[in-house]
């Protein structure tokens, strides 16, 4: 009796030994929190915030190219000349706050992977959805000194319609196969700056201006010279080297 007592005693504790070998592991590391492992098992750490770069869309459809292979986002409008630079700051809840040069945010991502769109037309934002893969965005290449020359011209003209007086576009510095690129981007930006101002209906804003001069320099700036508008770039920086078209459009309200 006594050993059957104890064959059954025994039998038991070898079952409840199998039991806790069975359902034990080993402690976590202290990287893997219990955060970490949620995150995990939701699926949510496998996925990345977004593509490095794609084409997104929004709920009004309005379509734009989001590069992050560089150590600064670039984004560019469907249909329009603009690639604006853009740079991460950290924000409330996890979240990263994507802002031009001059302070405005243009995107907002959220810490789970989602997109907010932010532009004048829609300052509450809008939901952005990827639509699709992009090729990275790259700065205009070197052009022909014909090809820049027709491109000032162009910018001119554009420039001129907003205004509704004669405009030139006029770089004011000996041209190079190396600057070419970006003095002709920086033109464009210009007449960009203009026709937006135009549509606002702020064209009261442009009677000022007569000339354009693109001047090539170390620090990207907006400057005035009685009725000449004073473009500075700097070539060698790219897209950064040049100011966008909201920083000359804030220039030309501030009377600059």
């Amino acid at each position: 009796m006594t050993s059957r007592r104890f064959g059954r005693h025994q039998a038991w504790w070898i079952a409840a030994s199998i039991l806790l070998l069975a359902s034990w592991s080993p402690a976590p590391s202290a990287a893997d929190t219990l955060k970490e492992r949620l995150e995990a098992r939701m699926g949510l750490r496998a996925k990345p915030m977004f593509a490095p770069s794609g084409r997104f869309r929004t709920d009004g459809g309005e379509v734009f190219v989001l590069d992050r292979t560089g150590s600064k986002a670039l984004l560019k409008f469907q249909n329009r000349d603009e690639i604006w630079l853009l740079e991460g700051h950290p924000a409330p809840r996890g979240d990263t706050v994507f802002k031009n040069d001059v302070g405005e945010t243009v995107l907002r991502a959220s810490k789970l992977g989602g997109l907010t769109l932010f532009t004048r037309q829609t300052p509450d934002g809008q939901a952005v959805m990827l639509a699709g893969p992009a090729e990275p965005l790259a700065g205009r290449r070197s052009l022909s000194f014909g090809v820049l020359f027709r491109a000032m011209v162009v910018s001119g003209h554009r420039a001129t319609r907003a205004a509704q007086h004669p405009m030139t576009v006029t770089l004011v510095d000996t041209a190079t196969l190396e600057t070419s690129g970006p003095v002709a981007d920086a033109a464009a930006i210009v007449a960009e700056a203009f026709e937006d101002l135009d549509r606002s209906g702020r064209r009261d804003l442009l009677a000022r201006w007569r000339r354009v001069n693109l001047k090539l320099g170390d620090k990207a700036d907006v400057k005035a010279d009685g009725e000449v508008l004073v473009i500075v770039l700097n070539p060698r920086k790219g897209v950064a080297g040049r100011p966008s078209s909201a920083r000359i459009m804030r220039a030309l309200k501030r009377g600059r």
